[in-house]
């Protein structure tokens, strides 16, 4: 465990984020995969700043993934692992209870619970391998927020505790003083041509220098070659010009914001390259200039006459136009008031006062003044005067021809008069005007060259003029603004452009007609032609420019891979770790466990003045150590290296085996049981096994010690739930006296018996006198036999083969006989349906049981005494 912390203090200290997350991977995982190498080297990339695609989660190596430092002082030992919840298909409210000294064994078939109860204690243990994920009960549907959980109590320097595990939490630091044995505590690995042995922990340092930076590296070069940065398209740029500097040293210091502004050309500079072109080309630039000049001139006039033409249709002289509307409409509306009131002072004939009656009193008062009274005003106020109109004397109508006067004089009829005036002269005026803005053949070959779309334009704008003007003049005299027609926009905008940009052409032209102008010329037109050359590839430079930055991105990435640093630290571990203790020490369990040819050896190595060790396995050098040492060897010098440690690393805590005997034969199988039992005389050893001729060796280990403690239980399942914690050995492994207890016990439960047994009851009955049966043969087996043949063992006692010639022929008979009564009733065999046999009564049922201890005392007692040597 030293060796793990000492990894760790190591990583936080002096790796990357993303090489302390494949650390991690390699604590659990010694073997990584191809997505493991790809997912570090996107961490890797991602660390540097690179974007990748995937959305990956950084999990560096931390202490809550690694057995606590607490010291040899801190000895704990298991006493109940229970209430696992949400674990597999485990029943829940289960408690298994360890034997905090000796060996607690833990037996289950498949399917019974055994590898759940295993990986809760992987876990909960922090064992490097620890048997994958928990999962709830996959045949259920899920539950938000079920998460698999479990209590354990345990014996911290003597003191009890209580420690609450749940997964996905780190686990509690004191249950990580219980070592768990796996394939990850020690492996073999070739340097330099040789097998050299590699303790727990490690093999972490050694993988990332000899596997993950190589693979990564691998992974990182293959990107790096796959990175164009070739710079053919780059060739060609006249390196005088402002393009060919910043390209003659293109890389990743290049401003890319000026290649951008160099790249890209607005339409003036476009067309100022053809101009150039042709001005230069041009043998008589003072002429060209002069007719140019011309040409704007008529351009410039043609703007300014279409210009003229608008102020009748422009937005203020329509608003203008409306407005005077307005004003007559109100004028007139004043009048007509005032003409109501003229109406309300006497009986007037109708529409008196209205514009038909104005326009008749106003003809009265002129032929008044200028014919029948003139030089006097109207009315004429003289006695003998008479009415204009009907030539009648006026004097009964004078008042109301002056009335009818002043309402003429008055402000709101002449307001009137005024503003329709105003009205009139406005429209008339607009209805005069010539809209003819002049465009002709003439001005259309002047402007040759310019869009397409102001030609029809202009043709359009005319006629849109007359038309708008049409509508105009109608809308004013209806006072109906609606359907107003479109206007395009104004063509005069563009007009005074091309004006100035053949004045701007004339120019270049005249500068043309100068040598030393001419040259300046020739010198922006190369300026242009390059930008306008880098234009046509821009997107592909700066594509180019982005590989560019992508490489250099991935080539600051190597500082991470130098495995001689990773090296460097293995070996100063090594250096400390691997001495002459632990050659021999492993060079015993080697032997202890039936791999005694595999050799040790130290090769002596000076490092910076000192001398250090690699510790060498004596076997066939360059060959992959999977080719030289079978799965079951591996295995063994796993089991001898994690045990040689534990007794030098003074460690007082429990240890736990999960099917240690993987891979392994029978001799070996037996080699571990007991080596395992030994090991329980210094510390709690608990065993879950699957394996029930393992299971059978151990007991046969535990029968030769009897002084060490053990404590058996058996997984099962029962009804839908699996892990049914039972005690003892499960019934092919009982001892008949066992089987016996079992026996009279299920006996118990029959009573009362009935007088009438039913076919429930008859089955159970037909089931006992099979297990009587099988208890009456293991009686045979460990009694008459007396252990000279076992089963699940290769071992016949020869020593024992003169015990059974003192066997009684009484006792044999009986024997035969309850196991031919057994023979009859059991459900094992067809009964005929004349000749079915009654099944026993509960008082015979307990006599056949009972039967069965006096059989077996019989034997003994009456056994012949073997003769003395």
């Amino acid at each position: 465990m030293s060796i793990l912390n000492d990894v760790l203090r190591w990583s936080e200290k002096d790796l990357s984020l993303w090489l302390r997350d494949a650390a991690r991977r390699l604590l659990f995982n010694e073997k990584l995969g191809p997505q493991d190498y790809r997912e570090l080297y996107s961490l890797l990339k991602r660390e540097k700043g690179i974007a990748v695609a995937e959305a990956l989660e950084l999990v560096p190596l931390s202490a809550d993934h690694i057995p606590a430092d607490g010291g040899t002082e801190l000895s704990v030992t298991l006493q109940t692992m229970g209430n696992l919840q949400n674990v597999n298909k485990i029943t829940p409210e289960q408690t298994l209870s360890f034997s905090e000294k000796g060996v607690t064994i833990i037996y289950g078939g498949n399917g019974a619970g055994k590898s759940g109860y295993a990986r809760v204690l992987k876990h909960a243990c922090r064992a490097r391998d620890r048997g994958g994920e928990i999962l709830a009960d996959v045949t259920q549907a899920p539950v938000a927020g079920a998460v698999p959980k479990a209590t354990f109590t345990a014996s911290v320097n003597g003191e009890t505790k209580t420690f609450q595990w749940a997964s996905g939490t780190a686990a509690p630091s004191e249950l990580s003083r219980i070592s768990v044995f796996d394939t990850s505590c020690a492996s073999a690995y070739l340097v330099e041509g040789e097998a050299a042995y590699l303790p727990r922990g490690l093999d972490i340092v050694e993988n990332l220098a000899n596997k993950v930076v190589p693979e990564v590296s691998a992974l990182l070069n293959d990107e790096i070659d796959r990175v164009d940065i070739s710079q053919d398209l780059l060739a060609g740029f006249d390196k005088a010009t402002e393009v060919g500097k910043v390209l003659v040293d293109f890389g990743e210091k290049t401003n890319r914001d000026e290649i951008s502004r160099l790249g890209s050309l607005s339409v003036e500079e476009a067309n100022r390259i053809s101009e150039l072109d042709i001005a230069i080309a041009e043998p008589d630039p003072i002429l060209k200039c002069q007719s140019i000049k011309k040409s704007a001139a008529h351009v410039k006039k043609l703007a300014e006459s279409i210009k003229d033409k608008e102020k009748y249709t422009a937005r203020k002289a329509l608003e203008k136009l409306q407005h005077m509307v307005k004003e007559v409409s109100d004028s007139k509306l004043g009048v007509e008031l005032a003409a109501k009131e003229l109406r309300s002072q006497d009986e007037l004939l109708p529409g008196t006062g209205e514009s038909v009656w104005k326009e008749l009193f106003m003809a009265a008062k002129k032929y008044s003044t200028e014919v029948a009274y003139v030089g006097h005003e109207f009315p004429y106020e003289k006695v003998d005067a008479s009415c204009v109109l009907c030539q009648q004397p006026i004097a009964q109508a004078f008042d109301r021809m002056h009335r009818f006067n002043k309402f003429i004089n008055e402000n709101a009829t002449k307001l009137a008069t005024e503003k329709q005036g105003v009205l009139d002269k406005a429209l008339d005026t607009i209805e005069r005007s010539n809209l003819d803005f002049g465009f002709n053949d003439v001005l259309r070959v002047e402007l040759e060259g310019a869009p397409a779309e102001l030609i029809v334009g202009l043709e359009l704008y005319q006629k849109q003029l007359n038309n708008y003007r049409a509508w105009m003049i109608n809308a004013a005299r209806l006072d109906d603004w609606t359907n107003k027609p479109d206007l395009i926009d104004s063509p005069v905008a563009e007009l005074r452009r091309i004006a100035a940009s053949k004045l701007w052409a004339a120019r270049v032209y005249k500068k043309a007609s100068d040598p030393n102008k001419l040259q300046r010329l020739t010198l922006e037109l190369a300026e242009l032609k390059a930008r306008q050359g880098l234009s046509a590839i821009l997107e592909a430079v700066l594509a180019l420019h982005d590989r560019i930055l992508y490489r250099s991105k991935l080539e600051s990435c190597k500082v991470d891979l130098n495995s001689r640093t990773l090296s460097a630290k293995s070996k100063d571990i090594a250096g400390r770790i691997i001495t002459d203790s632990l050659r021999k020490s492993l060079d015993e369990e080697f032997v202890r466990l039936g791999v005694g040819h595999i050799k040790t050896k130290l090769k002596e190595r000076v490092e910076r003045g000192k001398v250090k060790f690699t510790l060498l396995l004596d076997l066939p050098a360059a060959k992959k150590i999977e080719l030289i040492l079978s799965e079951g060897e591996q295995r063994a010098v796993s089991l001898g290296a994690f045990l040689a440690e534990l007794k030098l690393s003074d460690h007082g805590g429990g240890i736990i085996f999960d099917d240690p005997v993987s891979s392994l034969d029978h001799i070996r199988r037996r080699r571990v049981a007991k080596r395992l039992v030994e090991e329980a005389n210094l510390r709690q050893v608990v065993v879950l096994t699957h394996d029930i001729a393992f299971l059978s060796e151990i007991i046969d280990s535990l029968t030769d010690h009897p002084g060490i403690p053990h404590v058996v239980h058996h997984l099962e399942w029962v009804g839908d739930g699996a892990g049914v914690v039972k005690q003892g050995l499960p019934w092919d492994k009982t001892g008949y006296k066992e089987r016996v207890r079992l026996l009279q016990a299920r006996a118990k439960k029959m009573a009362p018996w009935p007088m009438y047994p039913g076919d429930d009851l008859v089955n159970d009955v037909r089931l006992m006198y099979s297990d009587i049966r099988a208890t009456v043969e293991r009686v045979v087996e460990d009694v008459v036999l007396n252990g000279i043949v076992t089963r699940f063992s290769d071992m016949v006692g020869v020593g024992n083969l003169h015990k059974i010639t003192g066997l009684r022929k009484q006792d044999a008979d009986d024997i035969v006989a309850l196991w031919k009564k057994c023979h009859r009733v059991t459900g094992a065999h067809h009964q005929a349906v004349n000749k079915e046999i009654p099944v026993a009564g509960l008082d015979e049922i307990n006599a056949d049981i009972t039967s069965i201890q006096t059989l077996a005392d019989n034997v003994v007692k009456y056994r012949a005494k073997p003769a003395e040597a």
